[in-house]
């Protein structure tokens, strides 16, 4: 096989050399992906040639009858890349026979633990996305004691994504035990987070997910000898690490579809259900929203300490400004406000060529989301148990507000602040102090969105 190797590996350049050896593995390639030396050179030849000239090949994986008559209704899936997806879609009648075909090769294929290997993968992510939930159901027990392996490609995350929604609780644990040690790098790579985010989803039993899971997250070994830095920290400014934060952080459907992309509200969906005598069961007992609230009791020291601590380097990231937001808005309280308010006072002026807050292109969005949550809410700054970032940034910039406005994206944070009522007399009062140099500067080219809109914004109030 090491000479089949060498010949897919310095041969898939020149056609007629990829067309023989397609032709020489035509009608072999079931009995390769599931044999424990010839599953290498599967992987090598989906790799490595192009998907038209291995398509014919791949539909074999499907089923004999899918490659033999591949001329007929299904060209136009051999013409590109097919799923069995594309085959059930074009025919319908055959769902049970493809099915069955692929659940062979699965089944074989994991007895020789061929889990690593990004086409048995691949062919096991479209199984898991077709299949009835009881068939997945079945087939989770033994997949999950190998989560860990499945977790390198986005296909295999899927897999794992999939039993953990139609698996029992016992298999939930033993996908848990699999990841153990594994939480802090599995939420910062780029496809196995979302595998860890399902888990954490439709787990009942908060309390192993908090053992497991989030109390990985306490300590951070990178950082654990500086003192003043979050263990959290790291997590919260990367893109998919601080999906989890904001997957416990979101509080309704609506802001849950403003942090996920429809791939990743797919498999974060809910209502999954299987059949046990005849009726639909759901695969999670508890309530969703209790389930959030219990796991985000285990955090929320560490979330507002981390939002205190470091609310400039948040500010200036975006997913860490998301973060930041939503835990001000889930946990709203006086000394937050200081803190994300002490930190734009700290930028303004400050040396060296750093942007302010409001300057920087990050951090003034953050501002402005942060104001308009604000507005939203409507706010009474007179009740004294209620909490104003709005009238909180303004009693640390009062007299001050001319430095906020003299930027094009500082203007945009005053128009923000503008909409929130319980400030909006006292910033008109001052703003109205400067607005003969507003005008002057909306003549400027890189100051005129920002001028026009602060200034149109205190002619309507």
């Amino acid at each position: 096989h090491f000479v089949v190797l060498k010949i897919i590996k310095y041969c898939f350049k020149e056609a007629e050399c990829v067309r023989i050896v397609v032709k020489s593995l035509k009608g072999q390639v079931p009995k390769l992906a599931v044999h424990a030396v010839g599953a290498r050179v599967v992987e090598l030849l989906f790799s490595t040639f192009p998907p038209k000239s291995t398509a014919l090949l791949k539909l074999e994986l499907y089923g004999p009858q899918f490659a033999l008559f591949a001329s007929g209704d299904l060209s136009n899936v051999t013409s590109n890349h097919p799923t069995l997806v594309k085959i059930i879609e074009q025919q319908p009648e055959k769902r049970d026979v493809a099915l069955e075909h692929v659940t062979n090769i699965l089944n074989k294929g994991m007895e020789k633990s061929l889990f690593g290997f990004a086409y048995f993968q691949q062919l096991f992510a479209e199984y898991v996305t077709v299949a009835p939930p009881n068939d997945v159901h079945a087939i989770a027990p033994s997949v999950v004691d190998h989560s860990i392996h499945m977790l390198s490609t986005r296909p295999g995350t899927r897999v794992i994504a999939e039993c953990a929604t139609y698996g029992t609780p016992k298999d939930r644990k033993r996908i848990m035990k699999s990841l153990k040690g594994y939480t802090r790098s599995s939420l910062t790579h780029k496809d196995a987070y979302l595998a860890l985010l399902r888990l954490i989803d439709v787990t009942d039993d908060t309390v192993a997910v908090n053992k497991s899971v989030l109390a990985e997250l306490q300590v951070n070994p990178d950082t654990k000898d500086e003192e003043g830095i979050s263990p959290i920290l790291d997590l919260a400014t990367s893109d998919t690490g601080s999906k989890m934060f904001l997957l416990l952080l979101s509080r309704s459907d609506e802001i849950r579809r403003r942090y996920f992309d429809p791939s990743e509200l797919e498999v974060l969906r809910s209502g999954a259900t299987i059949k046990e005598g005849g009726e639909d069961v759901p695969t999670s007992k508890k309530n969703p929203e209790t389930r959030r609230m219990e796991l985000l009791q285990y955090i929320k020291s560490l979330l507002i300490e981390l939002c205190k601590n470091h609310a400039d380097e948040l500010l200036r990231s975006t997913p860490g400004s998301r973060v930041l937001r939503e835990v001000y808005a889930s946990f709203p309280s006086q000394a937050l406000a200081d803190a994300i308010v002490g930190a734009c006072q700290q930028s303004v002026g400050s040396e060296g060529d750093e942007l302010s807050i409001f300057e920087d292109r990050t951090g003034q969005l953050a501002m402005k989301h942060l104001l308009l949550d604000e507005a939203e809410q409507n706010t009474d700054v007179d009740n004294a148990e209620s909490i104003s970032f709005a009238s909180c940034l303004l009693s640390r910039f009062s007299g001050k507000l001319s430095m906020i406005a003299a930027s094009n994206r500082g203007c945009f944070v005053l128009v923000s602040m503008l909409k929130v009522d319980g400030v909006k007399k006292d910033v008109i009062k001052e703003v109205k102090k400067s607005e003969a140099e507003i005008k002057k500067r909306a003549g400027n080219g890189k100051m005129k969105a920002g001028c026009e809109a602060l200034l149109k914004a205190l002619n309507e109030s």
